[in-house]
């Protein structure tokens, strides 16, 4: 009885250090993945903003193109000129 509770207390021995082994790793998976979803939201946020300041240059540009003096004109007006320029600054 001896030899058979020395075989069950060093399996049980393996079977412990086994699952600790998998916890780290789980735990290290979790922690990878808590990290690149930080990550992927700070590019996300960072995509938004260039979006959103795209989307305000067009529009001024929209409302550029709409307020030309004479917008069939194949040259700009000195003060045409002068508002696109301030428009890409």
């Amino acid at each position: 009885m001896i030899y058979g509770k020395g075989r069950l207390d060093a399996k049980h021995a393996a079977e412990t250090a086994l699952l600790k082994g998998n916890l780290k790793v789980a735990e290290l998976n979790l922690k990878n993945e808590k990290d690149a979803r930080l990550g992927d939201a700070i590019l996300a946020t960072e995509a938004a903003k260039r979006q959103a300041a795209l989307s305000t240059k067009i529009d001024e540009l929209n409302t550029y193109a709409e307020t030309l003096e004479d917008a069939n004109r194949e040259c700009l007006s000195g003060a045409d000129v002068e508002r696109l320029r301030d428009l890409w600054k």
